[in-house]
């Protein structure tokens, strides 16, 4: 679970755990000495530092999660500035640079030692085209991106690296987390339940109708581009 001790991260870590899973999850160099960080460790989840936007911390990371399957590889990371909420021209290249620094490909070699290994792409409903009303370009950019990176995955896993992944771009519903301002309008409890049941759900036969590569809701509901 990438950025495991906040908001999203940290529910569906806690809920995985909590269902028997083995989970484990990072945080950000920064938030080394948050309270979150202990939470994580007395509910059973091993916790270590990773900078995502750090290639060695990553390939690091890798290294000390060891020689076991990887079943699930959650990417919550994620940036989001509620001052971007402004015209595209008053934002600088940097803006939009910060929001494309995630790489987690070292932990490939650990989900092909998975029977049905699958990577999960947390999205947003801003990375919609078409759903797209205005502002916060440099987030609804990097989201779009997940999507495309999700769908492009999901063919080169299996054309060129004969993988047997799946990858799943989902939009977690817009709840109230630190990242947001603790603003949101969907229900934390509703969405996060339907997320961790979408998850379990696909690539199995129960979610025959989850596409690989796709884009969908919170419960598993399909997303428009």
């Amino acid at each position: 679970m990438a950025r495991a001790n906040r908001g999203i991260g940290f529910q569906l870590a806690s809920r995985f755990q909590a269902l028997g899973h083995r989970v484990c999850g990072t945080y950000r160099p920064q938030t080394k000495d948050d309270p979150s960080i202990a939470e994580l460790w007395a509910k059973g989840i091993k916790a270590f530092e990773v900078d995502v936007t750090d290639e060695g911390s990553v390939i690091q990371a890798a290294e000390n999660f060891g020689n076991h399957p990887l079943d699930v590889l959650i990417n919550v990371a994620g940036v989001y500035h509620l001052w971007d909420d402004k015209p595209f021209t008053d934002l600088s290249t940097h803006d939009y640079l910060e929001h494309f620094q995630v790489n987690l490909l070292a932990f490939l070699p650990a989900l092909s030692q998975a029977d049905a290994p699958k990577i999960i792409n947390i999205s947003s409903d801003m990375a919609s085209i078409q759903d797209n009303t205005g502002g916060n370009a440099p987030y609804r950019v990097s989201k779009t991106g997940v999507n495309q990176l999700t769908k492009t995955m999901s063919i080169d896993l299996a054309k060129f690296l004969n993988s047997k992944a799946q990858t799943l771009a989902i939009h977690p519903g817009y709840v109230a987390t630190k990242m947001t301002g603790y603003y949101g309008e969907d229900d934390m409890d509703t969405c996060m339940s339907s997320l961790v049941d979408t998850i379990q759900r696909f690539g199995t036969p129960a979610g025959h109708d989850i596409p690989n590569g796709s884009y969908v809701k919170w419960n598993g509901e399909k997303m428009s581009y």
